[in-house]
């Protein structure tokens, strides 16, 4: 019997670690997307994504969501993880359209592990493992040298300045909303003590974790609606644009941080963030097979540094390190 726990237990960080690399793999896919709606602003894009995409996830937990924003316990986390989901939609594409694609997506997706486990000190004392150094260094590495090949030539359109600093905020608050809702998580599925501490309270009155990230996101999609309807007329009068707003409401957006929610069930924020590396990496492959980019050797290496050390994370420690790391 304690064989099969054990089993149980490990297997549940290998599940949040597939549900993390799928979601990066999905989340990948957005920017071959984006190439079939040409002249869309990248804000638009943004408030469309995750404005239609928070509503499905809001409508989709049901009740859920409603328990989550009354639930006291799940309140604080709901209402951090919203802002800071509202904050980096507006904040990474502003960065893009700044600092330009390479360098705004490098920093930004590259700087969340590093603030993630920053938050992860700072408010849990959790200290980061040797391992999880290693792993964000190599992995940021070859994220940096595939955005660069695949953006080789292109420049800021804009501020460098301020795509940097919107960029660095992208990071942060990517970071703080990942944080937000792995804590969320563990308070809606903790045991709640009825008055006396004489039972469990039914877990039927609970929000639930569908409820939280519902919650989560259809807070979130109230004002990002407001910014895409008074922001994106002219691109939302557009038929030929729709299929791709669908497309990225449900499948980057609903179905990518559905599997994102799955995976802090069971790994940490900092652990996620790192994960979600991958997402430069299947972009970049995409680009090269569907959009026709040419990635040349300097990428093709960037991309193996990102799978070594995203290797590195996921390979379980041996038993007589696992203490030390």
């Amino acid at each position: 019997m304690t064989g099969g726990a054990d089993a149980s237990r490990a297997s549940r960080p290998v599940g949040g670690i597939a549900a993390v690399v799928v979601a990066a793999a999905v989340w990948g896919t957005t920017g071959t997307a984006t190439h079939f709606a040409p002249g869309v602003p990248a804000f638009v894009f943004g408030a469309v994504t995750f404005g239609l995409g928070g509503i499905v996830l809001a409508l989709g937990a049901g009740s859920g969501t409603l328990r989550a924003v009354a639930d006291p316990a799940a309140r604080r986390w709901v209402l951090l993880g919203a802002a800071s989901l509202v904050v980096y939609a507006v904040a990474f594409y502003a960065a893009l359209a700044d600092a330009g694609v390479a360098l705004g997506t490098t920093v930004a997706i590259g700087s969340s592990p590093v603030f993630a486990g920053l938050i992860e000190w700072a408010a849990d004392g959790r200290r980061v493992t040797r391992r999880w150094v290693v792993a964000t260094l190599v992995s940021v590495v070859g994220m940096v040298v595939v955005t660069l090949a695949r953006s080789e030539g292109s420049g800021p359109g804009g501020s460098l300045v301020l795509g940097l600093g919107s960029a660095l905020l992208a990071g942060l608050t990517y970071a703080s909303y990942s944080w937000a809702v792995a804590r969320g998580m563990h308070a809606v599925s903790a045991p709640v003590a009825l008055p006396g501490g004489a039972s469990v309270a039914d877990r039927a009155s609970l929000p639930g974790e569908r409820g939280l990230v519902g919650a989560v996101f259809g807070l979130a999609a109230v004002p990002l609606v407001v910014l895409a309807v008074v922001g994106g007329q002219a691109s939302l009068g557009v038929a030929s644009n729709w299929p791709v707003f669908v497309y990225l409401a449900l499948v980057p957006t609903v179905l990518g941080h559905s599997l994102y929610a799955v995976g802090l069930r069971s790994v940490s924020a900092s652990v996620a963030t790192l994960l979600s590396l991958l997402e430069p990496v299947v972009a970049a492959v995409l680009a090269v097979l569907v959009v026709g980019e040419h990635l040349g050797a300097g990428g093709w290496v960037g991309i193996g540094l990102v799978v070594v050390g995203l290797a590195v994370l996921a390979v379980p420690p041996r038993r007589g390190t696992a203490s030390r790391r």
